[in-house]
């Protein structure tokens, strides 16, 4: 009886010399993750925008900074395909993925034929390339009524820090929103707000 005793003794403290061990090595992680900058707080209980800026991975834009003249990319049937960004149209480019999870909420909303765009402006999905995603799942979830355009240049030319992330573009070329949320209302409306005030003279990057 003796030796079972401290037989059980001795396994309860390695098991807790073990648990100890993950819990540190769980908040190591979790530290590492957060100074690289990862976790968007896309699923907060608290609706709403949320303006995203990676330390080491993105440098934070400046207010009313340009954008590229253009956006160049290829479609899924392989087409080139050059968006400009300084035409005199507002564009709301949409940075998204086929293996993102909270994306799909955004495939789901483009796929409506009548996608209402913050200040009237063309909605433009762009994917890395396909050696980078997938082909068929994008296919699958590619809107009809949306021009979708695969472009990994575009997404390193706007520094995006992952998906889902969305740029506002006005028609002079000029960078006057951008951010990551959960949902398109909330993008919609981060959007709006700096489309409102790039209007009225006050122009600001979330």
């Amino acid at each position: 009886m003796t030796a079972l005793v401290v037989a059980l003794t001795v396994a309860v403290l390695l098991l807790a010399v073990l648990v100890a061990g993950l819990l540190r090595s769980h908040a190591e992680i979790l530290k590492a993750l957060h100074d690289l900058g990862a976790g968007l707080e896309l699923d907060r209980s608290e609706p709403g925008p949320v303006p995203v800026t990676i330390d080491g991975v993105r440098t934070p834009r400046a207010t009313g900074a340009a954008a590229p003249e253009a956006v160049t990319g290829t479609t899924l049937d392989g087409e080139s395909v050059v968006v400009a960004l300084a035409a005199g149209t507002d564009t709301l480019l949409a940075f998204l993925s086929s293996g993102c999870l909270t994306c799909q909420a955004f495939w789901d909303a483009f796929s409506s034929p009548h996608v209402e765009v913050p200040g009237g402006a063309r909605l433009v999905v762009v994917t890395k390339d396909l050696d980078e995603e997938s082909g068929s799942a994008l296919t699958a979830r590619a809107p009809r009524s949306v021009p979708l355009l695969t472009s990994t240049q575009g997404w390193e030319d706007f520094a995006v820090p992952g998906s889902p992330y969305f740029v506002y573009v006005d028609g002079t070329g000029r960078v006057v929103g951008e951010g990551s949320a959960a949902t398109w209302p909330a993008v919609a409306t981060l959007m709006r707000q700096a489309s409102d005030d790039a209007a009225s003279g006050r122009v600001r990057v979330s």
